[in-house]
């Protein structure tokens, strides 16, 4: 009974988000791009590590950015693509996926001060 427990939950253990972050520090890449589109970029990552990218159709794969990276962590190049971008991504599986980041929250309306409010000194 025991390990039958463990054989059914040890794949997930195995895919967990820690995991999946772990992975991209481990996996190297080489760019070389110059006035690329975003979308060549993620061509050549895919060939590399063989993982794929999956993403809604807003994203931005038309940016075009220069990059010239030697033996690069994955996660770090990724960072620095994406989060300017106000995107985000993460590995599931052997896909990579891309997201837009939340926006941060509005400022609250009762902070600004009407005319009829008094003013302090």
């Amino acid at each position: 009974m025991k390990t039958r427990f463990l054989i059914l939950w040890l794949p997930l253990f195995y895919l967990s988000p820690h995991h999946a972050a772990n992975q991209a520090e481990k996996i190297k890449v080489n760019v070389n791009v110059r006035n690329a589109p975003l979308r060549e970029v993620f061509k050549l990552i895919s060939q590399q590590t063989g993982l794929r990218f999956f993403g809604s159709h807003a994203a931005p794969y038309d940016v075009k950015v220069s990059l010239q990276q030697s033996g690069a962590e994955l996660r770090s190049l990724l960072d620095e693509i994406l989060l300017p971008l106000h995107y985000s991504w993460e590995i599931s599986g052997k896909v990579i996926i891309i997201s837009k980041k939340n926006a941060p929250p509005a400022a609250r309306p009762t902070d600004i001060p009407t005319p009829d409010a008094p003013h302090s000194p």
